[in-house]
């Protein structure tokens, strides 16, 4: 796992038109980059999606907040749940999906901003 500027070029460009799709439904939408992850948020309420970037694809890997109601909503996506955990990160991100190309981006966009960024407060 990656940070944005060390990312394979095309996971950075999955990763900006993901950030630029969900800015036009999400008013003030940032991210913040870390050594391992962006996080994408609105100020004044938690992170509600963390995307890591791959160094040798164009592959991102995406944990996001809440519960989907039907993971069937999203088909192309393959959303996996994570093993149950006790700690803060395991607790509130429960599952993750990786996009792979912009085929995806809708279903993508659709799934953070009406599942995970209404989890986030």
């Amino acid at each position: 796992m990656n940070n944005h500027d060390e990312g394979h070029p095309g996971s950075v460009l999955l990763c900006d038109e993901l950030f630029l799709q969900l800015r036009t439904k999400i008013t003030d939408l940032q991210r913040a980059s870390s050594l391992r992850w962006c996080g994408f948020f609105q100020q004044g309420k938690k992170r509600f999606a963390f995307v890591s970037h791959r160094r040798r694809n164009e592959r991102l890997e995406i944990w996001f907040l809440g519960e989907a109601e039907s993971l069937d909503a999203y088909p192309s996506l393959n959303i996996r749940q994570r093993t149950p955990t006790s700690g803060g990160f395991g607790k509130d991100f429960k599952s993750r999906f990786y996009l792979d190309d912009t085929s995806q981006l809708e279903e993508a966009v659709d799934l953070l901003f009406n599942v995970s960024y209404q989890a986030s407060g």
